[in-house]
């Protein structure tokens, strides 16, 4: 299951992982895309689905393993991406924002993007010169 926002991304880590899928738009949270497993389990918000995903398929090498501080350093990408970029960009598409909230916002983005650029000089991946 997944939503309409967030989905690429996830379905990038699946194809990478080489597990089978199938797609069905829903509204999980009102926003977040979800992964319904086969015992019926449900596992929500993109940043745990695309872990649990690349677990799944260790030998994939999508993630580092857990408890190293390589993991440990992805997490943080991954919470960084969600919450000081993404969750932001969300909330200008709310027609009952103002346009100097948008402003201030969009400022904030662009601090946030150029710190990211500057984490990727001279990186082919923000964990390195190798995907996990």
């Amino acid at each position: 299951m997944f939503n309409g926002r967030s989905y690429r991304v996830t379905c990038y880590v699946l194809r990478e992982a080489g597990l089978e899928f199938e797609l069905e738009q829903v509204d999980p949270k009102g926003y977040v895309p979800a992964l319904q497993l086969d015992n019926g389990d449900v596992i929500t918000e993109a940043a745990m689905v695309m872990q649990y995903l690349a677990d799944q398929a260790a030998a994939a090498n999508l993630i580092a393993k857990p408890g190293t501080m390589e993991r440990y350093r992805q997490q943080e990408w991954l919470n960084f991406i969600a919450t000081e970029l993404h969750k932001p960009l969300g909330a200008l598409f709310n027609p009952e924002i103002t346009t100097e909230w948008k402003a201030s916002q969009i400022a904030t983005f662009g601090k946030r993007s150029d710190y990211l650029n500057q984490q990727l000089t001279g990186k082919k991946f923000l964990a390195g010169d190798q995907l996990q």
